[in-house]
């Protein structure tokens, strides 16, 4: 069966961290709990990998994303100050195994297994957008309006997003 992340990606993560690591502004606490969530994601890459037995996949394919992920947070590393979002990135690595692990349970109802995964969905995406508006905002040092101008385009286009992720959730559930 063909992973989503593929095995030889796992240097690629590791390589992303080692950059954080060097270039960013992360404390040592923060910098040892992502170490160990690449790690456990790239665990359970390895897992998915020597599974023989057909399971099912997820209606959208998160883990596939998470090297972008890294790269989102090389850009929250540079802020000045970014203890704050990169604990708020750590969400990101155990909701991705989560929802990737929920898609694959063939234990759940198909409607369960939708709806967990799409609540995951949600909670992931509007992370990621609210790292991205923060990191922008915080770097170009903007405030009053302006921010507010930045966070409604990020909101509106976040919503476009997600709605149209929870639709295609909504539209495997009913196959």
């Amino acid at each position: 069966m063909k992973t989503p992340l593929p095995v030889w990606s796992i240097p690629v993560l590791l390589a992303l961290v080692g950059i954080v690591a060097l270039i960013g502004h992360l404390d040592t606490a923060v910098l040892v709990v992502i170490g160990i969530e690449v790690v456990l994601v790239s665990a359970y890459v390895i897992l998915q990998s020597r599974t023989d037995s057909p399971q099912r996949q997820p209606s959208s394919n998160l883990l596939a994303l998470f090297p972008g992920h890294l790269l989102v947070l090389i850009i929250v590393a540079l802020l000045d100050q970014p203890q704050g979002l990169a604990w708020f990135w750590t969400l990101i690595p155990p909701l991705t195994i989560a929802y990737d692990a929920v898609g694959r349970n063939a234990a759940l109802s198909s409607l369960v297994r939708k709806s967990i995964s799409m609540i995951l969905y949600v909670i992931l995406w509007t992370d990621l957008f609210f790292l991205l508006e923060r990191a922008v905002v915080l770097h170009r040092q903007i405030s009053g309006e302006q921010a507010i101008m930045i966070a409604a385009g990020f909101g509106v286009f976040g919503a476009l997003f997600l709605s149209l992720g929870v639709y295609r959730h909504w539209i495997a559930a009913k196959e």
